[in-house]
């Protein structure tokens, strides 16, 4: 399984260092990884689910950061499931797209995350980035993409009785 090793600290470590240096919204997000200019993320043990609603653009730097910490998340919190609001998000960059296919999807997998699910991002490169990731994802994770928050939240809801 999947362990928060040193080098994952020493990742991290780096990241925050770039961030301290980087804008107003990095320091906040620094300060808040809950509620911040880029995003929000609300941890629901009960139903080992994490939710992100994705505020605006995030640099690569923010990107990696905020996974990073999703990632410990769930492997803290035994989480299986993601539910994401990417009304807000215009676009994730190919070289991050890439990242989350490569570097994160398999260590979420071996942390147990097994269903992902989002409501569509407005703007026509956002729906091209997270349906290229989505239809990318490892066997191991289903992921969906819905026109509504609220039918994304039901579909979790609904795998829930194949979560063991």
């Amino acid at each position: 399984m999947f362990s928060l090793s040193p080098e994952n600290g020493d990742h991290l470590r780096e990241l925050r260092e770039k961030l301290r240096q980087d804008s107003r919204d990095s320091l906040q997000l620094l300060k808040n990884l809950k509620d911040n200019p880029i995003c929000s993320i609300i941890l629901d043990e009960a139903s080992r689910c994490i939710t992100v609603v994705w505020k605006q653009y995030a640099t690569n730097t923010q990107f990696r950061y905020i996974h990073e910490n999703l990632l410990m998340l769930i492997c803290t919190h035994r989480v299986c499931k993601i539910l994401g609001d990417d009304t807000a998000l215009p676009t994730i960059p190919s070289e991050d797209r890439a990242w989350i296919i490569d570097k994160w999807f398999p260590r979420a997998v071996e942390c147990g995350l097994r269903f992902a699910a989002s409501k569509k991002p407005d703007t026509y490169f956002g729906k091209l980035s997270v349906g290229q990731i989505q239809s990318a994802a490892p066997a191991d994770i289903e992921c969906r993409s819905f026109e509504r928050l609220d039918e994304a939240r039901e579909w979790l809801e609904t795998v829930a009785a194949r979560v063991g």
